[in-house]
């Protein structure tokens, strides 16, 4: 499928949308956003289709998010997404947009597939974090992002630096490989790329356990040593790592295996929980 083709074709999605909520019995949204979907993400767990497994692009799953009136999905190269109403039990989305990434033949292929599927008006079941598309042909099982691939918790998991956030604009800097942080109780200790540090940690709540999951927020204090080795080889990675150490407080943000830590001047770090 053309770019072209692509482009028009996702101009006239529309897709099919049953509502099942968890409980003793079925419910079937006819108007306005769920809430049981409100602010979801679900993963693919299985596709069948014509009766037999379909496999997709190894590394690769189908991501549907729902937020507010927007509905985004993902396959491995694209993303696919715009407005969405529910009427009755038809989720209708006019303007649905696709980018246009360059990735290889078998990812595009892969692209195309997931917006015709939607494109098919499937109907929609919800049952607790298992959510069924199913059309014609094809139906797909997603998984809840949370029961999927859980958040980690911030004390007690090691956090590799994987990059750095000035202004709230993501940066691009090599990343070498001892930058990373560990918190235990309500002691930060790791190390910036030029040497070791601690800090003292408490969370918003007054604990020293922090959010095992979702959002929150941390207060630190002065790290020690407070300045980097002298004639640090990394001393420009060290410089963005200390920038959110600067107002003495972050925002938490937890992905799964990813967190950001971003202070209120918008300059943070990025990790992943290291395996």
């Amino acid at each position: 499928m053309t770019h072209s083709l692509r482009r028009l074709l996702m101009s006239v999605v529309g897709l099919g949308f049953a509502a099942a909520a968890c409980g003793d019995a079925d419910t079937t949204v006819t108007s306005g956003t769920p809430d049981d979907l409100d602010d979801r993400s679900f993963w693919s767990v299985s596709i069948t289709e014509d009766g037999a497994p379909r496999d997709l692009v190894a590394g690769t799953r189908i991501q549907l998010t729902f937020r507010a009136t927007e509905l985004g999905a993902s396959a491995g190269c694209n993303s696919i997404g715009g407005p969405f109403t529910i009427d009755g039990t038809t989720l209708v989305a006019e303007s649905f947009g696709m980018t246009e990434m360059g990735c290889d033949p078998e990812r595009h292929a892969q692209d195309d597939f997931v917006a015709g599927f939607l494109s098919s008006r499937p109907t929609i079941t919800l049952d607790g974090d298992r959510l069924v598309l199913t059309s014609d042909s094809v139906t797909i099982e997603f998984l809840d992002r949370e029961v999927a691939d859980p958040d980690r918790s911030v004390t007690g998991t090691r956090w590799t630096i994987t990059g750095f956030i000035q202004g709230h604009v993501a940066m691009a800097m090599a990343v070498p490989e001892d930058g990373w942080i560990e918190i235990v109780d309500s002691t930060m200790r790791g190390d910036d790329g030029c040497g070791g540090f601690t800090a003292a940690v408490e969370y918003s709540d007054g604990s020293t356990g922090g959010p095992v999951g979702g959002d929150g927020e941390m207060q630190f204090g002065p790290r020690d040593p407070a300045a980097p080795t002298a004639d640090c080889p990394s001393q420009a990675y060290t410089d963005a790592f200390n920038e959110f150490f600067a107002t003495g407080d972050a925002t938490i943000e937890l992905r799964g295996p990813n967190m950001t830590l971003l202070n209120r001047d918008g300059n943070g770090v990025t990790f992943r929980a290291a395996e």
